[in-house]
């Protein structure tokens, strides 16, 4: 698989019977991602479409119910958490994938890395110094249920070289 390629859209890949490239977005964020530049190996990250703090986290709880989708309706969250946690299937199944991972909110992400090429939520794994798509916000939206989820980054996981 060819990291340097930009990647379809999902919806043409599949149309067209093209493999799916991962993008390596770090090629076009320049120098500030300066965190990620001095960590090498996998991680997955996670990143959810709502800000880091109690009263979005309480905006994003309500949100999850499906009472205001909008710009913080975070399917990743409606998925993976309950009001008291991240579900305890979610949670192993991510430690079981034998990938360090981590759990970062939007503007977490936004003061680490800068500028958005992707939105969120967002499934990436930093590889060295590169950041690759595992899944985007369309493929990670589309899902229903924690297992359709744990399917899609199941499969995109075994295609991370």
């Amino acid at each position: 698989m060819r990291l340097d390629r930009v990647q379809l859209k999902t919806s043409d890949a599949q149309s067209s019977g093209i493999t799916r490239t991962p993008v390596i977005l770090s090629k076009y964020m320049g120098e500030r991602n300066t965190h990620f530049s001095m960590s090498y190996g996998k991680t997955l990250l996670f990143i959810y479409n709502a800000d880091s703090g109690i009263l979005p986290g309480l905006k994003e709880y309500s949100s999850k119910a499906g009472i205001a989708h909008g710009r913080n309706f975070c399917n990743l969250t409606a998925i993976t958490s309950t009001p008291i946690g991240m579900k305890k299937d979610w949670k192993r199944f991510v430690q079981d994938l034998n990938i360090p991972a981590r759990f970062l909110n939007r503007n977490e992400f936004i003061s680490e890395i800068g500028a958005g090429l992707i939105t969120f939520p967002a499934i990436l794994v930093q590889m060295g110094k590169d950041l690759l798509i595992v899944a985007s916000s369309e493929e990670i939206n589309r899902c229903t249920s924690l297992d359709d989820l744990i399917s899609l980054v199941r499969q995109r996981s075994q295609e991370i070289p």
